[in-house]
């Protein structure tokens, strides 16, 4: 039987950090030794995702960066490298370019007040210049908002904010398991105002846009928002589809435990002992991630909604939030009626 590829894989290459955020799931202690990133990168080309994520903690903190990097190139697969901007210098983005890396770099606020509140220890005007730099020079891919409680309302400057910048997509991703999780995960009626602002802001500035939660799609078509035609996901998530991938794509810690989701709090297996091909392969004939797959096994209100193929529901948050992997996602504005 032939193995599908994964959409794409996602790989936390170290845990260290030179900020403390909010919103950090956290990472595991340790890391795979250079010698194993190297052969790690091999089993990846092996498996043919449509690209990679490189991130961390800041993944620019890594000492060997350039020479994994050096391996993905050469392996001819894309790679989104994500970061906060606070480490960039212009030999880095030279280096980068060389590589043909493309860059995600996070911002979580429209203005200094609100970014250094949810990044401890950044700074708004060093994020803000580098973005334009990356921006200017080719390398950015998006810039990347966390929607937050706390940070939500300020989605509309945001865009303005980037198109002020010479940014030309913006990645909204969706709150996942974090330490301050409930304090700041938004209910269905916020999350429907936010993405209600979120077509409206990019209508407002041309700034393309991608909604990373799999109810976005399902709630444009509910709700008849008429968006324009939202970004390519290259980068976040899947081009294909606009469900949720748990288990149609790879995690991997920095230490080489490698999971479902990028957020969810069961292992598979670890790189340290078993190829990454073989972890694939076990999850792809797996009972639990057969069903998983299937809009079939939800129930709840997910069981009896139009929209299901579409969406599936954000498994590591229904998860987290109710203890129930097949339940329906509290945080779904198609509840709302």
């Amino acid at each position: 039987m032939s193995l599908a590829a994964p959409h794409l894989i996602d790989w936390a290459i170290t845990g260290k950090c030179n900020l403390t955020c909010q919103h950090c799931r956290g990472m595991r202690e340790g890391e795979l030794s250079t010698m194993r990133a190297l052969s790690l990168v091999d089993e990846i080309a092996e498996l043919k995702p449509g690209w990679v994520i490189i991130e961390g903690g800041e993944p620019l903190m890594r000492d060997d960066l350039f020479e994994i990097l050096g391996q993905f190139q050469q392996a001819d697969i894309p790679v989104y490298l994500i970061t906060n901007s606070m480490l960039l210098t212009d030999r880095i983005l030279s280096v980068l370019k060389n590589m043909a890396v493309k860059l995600m770099i996070s911002i979580d606020g429209a203005n200094a007040q609100t970014y250094e509140a949810v990044r401890n220890g950044a700074d708004f005007g060093r994020a803000t210049y580098w973005t334009g730099e990356c921006a200017r020079s080719g390398l950015l891919e998006a810039i990347n908002f966390t929607v937050l409680k706390s940070n939500y309302k300020e989605i509309p400057a945001f865009f303005e904010l980037a198109a002020s910048l010479g940014v030309k997509k913006v990645n909204l991703i969706g709150l996942k398991p974090c330490h301050h999780y409930k304090r700041e995960l938004l209910n269905p009626s916020e999350y429907l105002e936010a993405i209600q602002m979120t077509c409206r802001g990019s209508r407002e500035t041309a700034v393309d846009f991608f909604f990373d939660e799999p109810f976005f799609q399902a709630a444009v078509k509910k709700y008849q928002l008429l968006p324009p035609k939202s970004a390519s996901a290259a980068g976040i998530l899947a081009p294909s589809t606009s469900a949720c991938i748990f288990g149609e794509y790879l995690f991997i810690e920095p230490d080489g435990t490698v999971k479902p989701c990028s957020f969810s709090p069961m292992s598979i297996d670890t790189v340290n002992g078993t190829s990454l091909v073989d972890i694939w392969r076990h999850m792809n004939t797996a009972a639990f991630f057969k069903r998983i797959k299937s809009p079939a096994t939800r129930h709840g209100h997910c069981s009896n909604c139009g929209y299901l193929d579409d969406c599936k529901g954000c498994r590591s948050r229904t998860y987290a939030l109710t203890g129930d992997w097949f339940g329906s996602d509290p945080c779904c504005p198609l509840t709302l009626d």
